[in-house]
């Protein structure tokens, strides 16, 4: 598992200037997944700075759709644990892309280990930088269908629960338009992009 963020560039949506410079780098902690440096650097209108820069393997994050007897599309959620917020949030399943490992596959494993379904098709959304004022952490994003029910193999340090719920339910939500149920990021933007290519598409 990389400690260096993966990707350092997405090359789409990056313009690079040559006069940006990195003159030293330190490194006060290095943790299992995520460590921090302290760069003394040089930005392009020529001021020197130190800024701190969060590392973090590259992630997947996956939106799994399934169609009910009604007709119904709805979105399989994780209710997970979050000791940063202390308490539950609703997630798209994600998780941390292995050393040389393909992000589809990654997406369809994380599905199957956090949910316990598997997908008959996976297909990509979008690659974006979540964070970029702090770090160059990648999330490849993608939708999941034609779903299958199997067994989750959760590890013992993962407290969830899975839901689904309404995909337009969901999208009024993240609108405003009724009660809020997700407060993460990677959600908003996961459910986003696919209420998006589904209006694109006339469903």
């Amino acid at each position: 598992m990389s400690h260096g963020g993966g990707e350092r560039r997405i090359q789409a949506g990056i313009r690079a200037d040559a006069s940006y410079r990195v003159f030293g780098r330190e490194v006060p902690f290095r943790g299992r997944m995520v460590s921090v440096s302290v760069e003394h650097l040089r930005l392009p209108g020529g001021h020197e700075a130190r800024h701190e820069h969060l590392h973090l393997p590259s992630a997947v994050s996956v939106v799994p759709l399934l169609v009910n007897p009604c007709g119904t599309v709805e979105v399989v959620l994780v209710e997970q644990f979050r000791s940063s917020v202390e308490g539950y949030i609703h997630e798209i399943p994600a998780g941390i892309l292995e050393e040389g490992e393909d992000a589809a596959a990654c997406a369809a494993r994380e599905l199957e280990e956090e949910t316990g379904y598997s997908a008959g098709r996976i297909s990509h959304l979008v690659t974006v930088l979540p964070i970029p004022g702090t770090s160059a952490h990648v999330m490849h994003f993608y939708v999941a269908e034609d779903l299958r029910a199997g067994s989750q193999r959760l590890e013992a340090s993962e407290c969830l629960t899975v839901k689904r719920f309404p995909l337009e339910t969901l999208l009024d939500s993240i609108l405003g338009r009724g009660a809020p149920v997700i407060v993460d990021a990677k959600t908003h933007v996961g459910l986003l992009h696919v209420g998006m290519r589904r209006l694109r598409a006339g469903k």
